[in-house]
């Protein structure tokens, strides 16, 4: 064990970008695993276990004015191990972006987190994500899908006992986003986040119609070491209840900022609250959830260090903390066993003083930035291999997309699928119609997919656009044709290759609260992603 913890005080591996170091911190971690592996006793192997995955990834544009001078290609490479030996667990992440154009910076770190794991202690040092209630004073996450990777690099600690949980937690935060066909990271800060959570669980009786109530209280204190005056501290502190009786739970959340006035100084006071209820009954199910703050959001001008959530479903938000209220329904009942409906009404907006906070549920005024969005969907299944979805979606974006002002997108859909034994087929239709002050144009799109269980998916989709208005032609060009063939291919039941050839025409994309202007392409992209 000795010699083991030798090597684990050599494992310091921190972030970097020099080329240099990357070939150090690679080959330390290399030999890290084979020493591991090499020198232990049969005894200890038989408990060491190394588990991981890997996603690498090749875009290659294709387009008239890329000649040989300006080729354009990247590729992305993430690979991620965990070696677990009893209650101790060490993770490593490689990532590695390199585009072909001088132009843009690549970027490649490791992360890593070694982690000591034993009821009633859990404590971790390294990388890690940390949310504290649902978000409003703390919400550090990764969405791989977005690549939105929020993290802190730091000490964690958890306590539990007494149907209680208690989280101390001291990190530097870093968040790495995906946009404009790079990556870039938006905090290379030196901030410091200290904090505290306590989840406590008061009535818990396991029984259908039972009483479940846990209750829970935070604080989260970010220091700036670049300013050691009072004035640069910030204070989040809040709690939360949740009541559960039997299928009816609801949960109410509260945060407070306490901080300094951005440029101008001055003690800034901010404050927050998130309500949900949820009703969940066998062939009907209801949910609500309203939101409603002002000043909560801390950190920088395209980043938070808190991400308050966001109720509306496409995961827009209007300024991500700084002063939003908003509302989320969604209703889904099966009176048939052949038939469900699901019921979509949410609204994201901002604060109008003219305005009661009740009259704010119900009026979107033509001066606030916000989105109405409203959806209804049916599912049949007319027999027990067929299925059919039809329904509408209607968004109404005001002050999101610069420099319309007011946009209205309403988008009826129908797909078809039936399963043949052997293999199946899906096919499906869609039209947006797009109103705005400026112009209108109008979406159309068909797709066609036919597959095998566990084995390969074959996609053929097309999508028209029948004029281009001249506020999208800067961001997006003048195509009008977007033709994509998919291939999705499992080599085996760890491996999977996903081919994609054609174009994307790109646009705004948001989740969890983040939005991006997504880049049209043109090319191939090719997707490799191995778990072992």
């Amino acid at each position: 064990m000795k010699s083991t913890q030798m090597i684990i005080d050599k494992f310091q591996i921190s972030n970097f970008k020099k080329e240099g170091s990357l070939k150090v911190r690679v080959g330390t971690l290399v030999i890290f695993i084979l020493l591991i592996s090499i020198t232990s006793p049969s005894s200890f192997a038989q408990d060491l276990r190394i588990t991981g995955s890997n996603r690498a990834e090749y875009w290659l544009f294709v387009d008239s004015r890329l000649d040989s001078a300006n080729y354009k290609d990247h590729i992305t490479e993430k690979l991620k191990l965990s070696l677990d030996y009893k209650d101790i667990t060490l993770r490593g992440i490689f990532f590695f972006w390199d585009p072909s154009l001088h132009s843009l910076d690549k970027l490649y770190y490791i992360d890593y987190a070694a982690q000591y794991k034993k009821d009633p202690v859990n404590i971790m040092y390294g990388r890690y994500y940390m949310t504290f209630g649902r978000g409003l004073c703390l919400n550090q996450f990764l969405d791989e899908d977005f690549n939105n990777d929020n993290s802190l690099y730091g000490l964690k600690a958890e306590l539990n006992g007494f149907k209680s949980q208690l989280t101390l937690i001291t990190g530097k935060p870093r968040n790495i986003f995906f946009e404009e066909l790079q990556y870039t990271i938006k905090n290379d800060t030196t901030d410091k986040v200290r904090g505290a959570n306590l989840e406590t669980r008061i009535l818990n009786f396991n029984n259908p119609w039972g009483l479940n109530t846990s209750i829970g209280g935070r604080y989260v204190r970010i220091h700036k070491t670049n300013d050691l005056t009072p004035k640069a501290f910030t204070e989040l502190f809040g709690g939360n209840i949740n009541l559960k009786l039997g299928p009816w739970e609801n949960y109410f959340e509260y945060a407070q900022h306490l901080g300094t006035i951005p440029k101008v100084g001055g003690r800034l006071k901010g404050d927050g609250y998130l309500f949900t209820t949820g009703l969940s009954l066998s062939g009907f199910g209801i949910s609500l959830q309203y939101i409603d703050y002002k000043d909560l959001g801390f950190g920088g001008a395209e980043y938070r260090y808190n991400e308050p959530p966001t109720p509306i479903k496409s995961g827009i938000s209007v300024n991500r903390g700084v002063d939003e209220v908003g509302y989320g329904v969604a209703i889904v009942a099966s009176p048939f066993d052949f038939l469900s409906v699901e019921i979509d009404n949410n609204k994201v907006s901002t604060h109008n003083k003219n305005l009661s906070r009740f009259e704010e549920l119900f009026y979107l005024k033509e001066n606030m930035g916000g989105v109405l969005e409203q959806g209804a969907k049916a599912i049949t299944h007319p027999t027990e291999l067929s299925e059919i979805s039809f329904g509408v979606d209607h968004i109404i974006k005001q002050k999101i997309e610069l420099p319309v002002q007011k946009k209205t997108e309403t988008k009826p859909y129908l797909e078809l699928q039936y399963d043949f034994g052997t293999f199946f087929v899906e096919a499906g239709l869609e039209q947006t119609m797009v109103t705005s002050d400026t112009s209108d144009y109008t979406d159309r799109a068909a797709s066609i997919s036919i597959g095998k269980p566990e084995r390969f998916v074959l996609t053929l989709r097309a999508e028209k656009r029948d004029r281009v208005p001249t506020w999208l032609i800067e961001k997006l060009g003048e195509e009008t044709f977007w033709p994509m063939l998919e291939l999705s291919l499992d080599l085996t039941t760890r491996h999977n290759l996903r081919l994609r050839i054609g174009g994307e025409k790109g646009g705004l994309v948001c989740s969890g609260g983040v939005c991006r202007f997504e880049e049209p392409f043109r090319g191939v992209k090719a997707v490799l992603t191995s778990i072992f």
